[in-house]
């Protein structure tokens, strides 16, 4: 049975490493495995809550999108579309393969390496104004569902390889933060059943989501005035140090 204290910080650490390039994912199985707790669909509800937080700071963008008397918002959604569709294969089809590495510290240690190789390496890439195109949004779906593994930052991953094609670094993290939507509201639908049955108080559910929620909304808006600055990269030097010092400890 998790506690009020469990709930807490791991309601705070989604909210931060949500959207911050450093892995929810991982981060919570590190907590996990310090807990003692483990519930996929638990994670998927903070995710949810963290995504509730996405469609309210970017409610006018999101809104103007379903104008379809302009063509280039039918355009920017099939963009989407695109970008989705190879997380939603990988997680439909191998669920169970993913869900095996969330216990094991050793390739947590390994994922969260390569984030960190990954989203460093952007240091080297100059950052252009250009907006997302239809190769660019595949591109970025692929690194989005490699992100799937725990470990590996989604917004990191995305927003890196958004650079990586030439992509604003503000419209690289606009189209990661837009991604995130369908994907987490389809694996909630998934976990919901499971969700039910986790053993967890109706009370701590509640209130992580209300913490999440608030959480993500502060540290959204962190990152939008970070991303502008030329510090990104740095991210990856946390990922990398955190995966040497997480495949130590699974050594022991």
């Amino acid at each position: 049975m998790v506690s009020l204290i469990q709930v807490l910080i791991m309601s705070i650490i989604q909210g931060v490493a949500e959207w911050l390039p450093i892995s929810s994912s991982g981060h919570l199985a590190l907590l996990h495995s310090f807990f003692g707790f483990q519930s996929l669909s638990f994670d998927v509800f903070l995710h949810f809550a963290g995504i509730l937080a996405v469609l309210f700071i970017f409610r006018k963008d999101i809104m103007k999108l379903f104008n379809f008397k302009k063509r280039e918002n039918l355009g920017y959604l099939l963009f989407l579309l695109i970008g989705i569709i190879p997380a939603g294969l990988v997680g439909v089809l191998f669920k169970d393969q993913i869900e095996n590495f969330f216990s094991s510290l050793f390739y947590l240690g390994i994922f969260f390496i390569i984030s960190g190789v990954l989203i460093y390496s952007t240091k080297f890439f100059k950052a252009k104004q250009r907006t997302i195109g239809g190769f660019d949004s595949l591109f970025i779906g692929i690194f989005q569902a490699i992100a799937i593994f725990p470990g590996i930052s989604r917004s990191g991953a995305t927003i890196s390889s958004g650079i990586f094609r030439g992509v604003s670094k503000e419209e690289a993290v606009k189209f990661s933060f837009f991604m995130a939507i369908p994907i987490v509201l389809g694996a909630a639908v998934l976990e919901l059943k499971d969700l039910a049955v986790a053993n967890i108080d109706y009370s701590l559910l509640s209130i992580s989501f209300i913490i999440t929620f608030l959480v993500s909304v502060f540290t959204i808006k962190l990152f939008l005035k970070i991303i502008k600055t030329d510090k990104f990269y740095l991210f990856g030097v946390y990922n990398f140090i955190l995966g040497i010092l997480v495949l130590i400890w699974s050594l022991k």
